[in-house]
């Protein structure tokens, strides 16, 4: 079928019409007209891959990885990243629009000067075994696997990481790997392993194969419990199980965005919900009077502790348990601030209204899925709450995730 496109849609796509029907096309661009093979539908929305280009816009570029149309990672590396930022930017405001909101006008939106080999963490899944071991990603919009060759998003100790495991475990004979996550130190030579398998673990045998492979890489530091990540004259654990920013430089730009909003002076009292191991908690702890980590991952909330006592943070306290809960007990007036960063699913409906009756003077919202992002906002407006300012931060440049940080006071 041929279509013209319009505007771009969260997920990756572009919108179009076809027979009437809403159809949303991968690897296509907006104002083109392209030839579009459907790839299935759902509701009343039907999914098609753009086979060709009859008019091609002028933001199209050749995209980088090899892998690019396959893979179901990236979503815009067919397009020049100026570009990318101005689709994500109508995306974030389609996403508030539908809320019943209006997206500051003058909300800034911070890309990347160099949008490559930015990610510091990655997970792999294996494909096949013995000698024909290789790792690889999911197919778009598939649970199927594919092998890949390179992955220029990822940091390249990743990458090199990566294939010192394949060929090790290709000489030791590995069957049984399902998966290997690596993450690696921004500033030091440390990279984090954990190795997954169908079936039973086999600690003995992932440390003969991480063995194996730290020959291949003798310049790196395979490390299997935790690593370092230190920015700002701070620093801080990360372990394979907890949250980690996966983009570093753009991390520190969407902290600074934050804590700038959050603005906590010497008599504020800050509550830190959904925490983790504790970065936002000890940064705003440099000025705060006292500050709370609420997080529910108790591995995550036992390094928050850490991340207090390394950084000599004295007014920092973490709590271990789900934000609704934790935010049950607390008394009003307690806390003046609060600055949150839940889980792409949003809040939890209780925590809204928990934070709706304490009342903060001042919450910073920061969250990767617009739709829910611009859900809860709404729902905190309605609860007496303005949007004050906003800001966007491009941490996963080429794909089509963002990343938004609001300010709303009370009215």
């Amino acid at each position: 079928m041929i279509v013209s496109t319009q505007r771009p849609a969260h997920g990756g796509a572009v919108v179009a019409h076809h027979e009437g029907r809403v159809v949303l096309v991968h690897r296509a661009l907006p104002g083109e007209i392209v030839e579009a093979e459907l790839r299935g539908r759902r509701g009343g929305v039907s999914y098609a891959s753009a086979v060709g280009v009859l008019s091609q816009s002028p933001d199209r570029v050749p995209p980088r990885c090899p892998h690019f149309g396959i893979c179901g990672g990236c979503s815009w590396q067919h397009a020049a990243y100026p570009a990318q930022l101005q689709y994500k930017m109508e995306v974030v405001q389609d996403a508030w629009h539908g809320a019943g909101l209006r997206l500051p006008p003058d909300t800034p939106i911070s890309g990347m000067a160099d949008p490559w080999r930015y990610r510091i963490r990655g997970e792999f899944e294996a494909i096949g075994g013995g000698a024909d071991l290789e790792f690889g990603f999911h197919r778009l919009r598939s649970h199927q696997t594919f092998p890949i060759t390179t992955c220029p998003i990822h940091d390249l100790r990743i990458e090199r990481t990566l294939f010192a495991f394949r060929d090790a475990g290709r000489e030791l004979g590995e069957e049984d790997i399902q998966n290997i996550l690596l993450t690696v130190e921004p500033t030091g030579p440390g990279v984090l392993w954990r190795i997954r398998r169908r079936g039973r673990s086999r600690p003995d045998q992932d440390q003969k194969l991480a063995q194996a492979a730290s020959l291949r890489v003798p310049d790196l530091t395979l490390l299997d419990d935790s690593i370092g990540l230190d920015f700002w004259d701070l620093r801080f654990r990360v372990r394979s199980e907890t949250f980690v920013q996966t983009n570093y430089k753009q991390m520190l730009v969407l902290y600074q965005a934050a804590l700038e909003m959050l603005d906590a002076g010497p008599s504020a009292a800050v509550l830190d919900l959904y925490s983790g191991i504790g970065t936002i908690s000890v940064a705003a702890a440099r000025t705060a009077r006292a500050v709370t980590g609420v997080e529910e991952n108790p591995g995550a909330a036992q390094l928050s502790l850490l991340s207090a006592r390394i950084n000599s943070s004295v007014n920092l306290r973490a709590l271990s348990g789900r934000v609704e809960s934790v935010l049950g007990g607390i008394r009003l007036g307690e806390y003046q601030l609060g600055i949150l960063d839940p889980p792409r699913a949003g809040c939890d409906p209780q925590a809204i209204a928990e934070l709706l009756r304490l009342g903060l003077d001042r919450l910073v919202y920061i969250s990767c899925e617009p739709s829910t992002h611009a859900r809860d906002i709404a729902h905190l407006v309605r609860g007496g709450y303005r949007v004050r300012r906003a800001a966007l931060v491009d941490m996963f440049p080429h794909t089509y995730h963002i990343e938004s940080v609001a300010l709303l006071e009370r009215g």
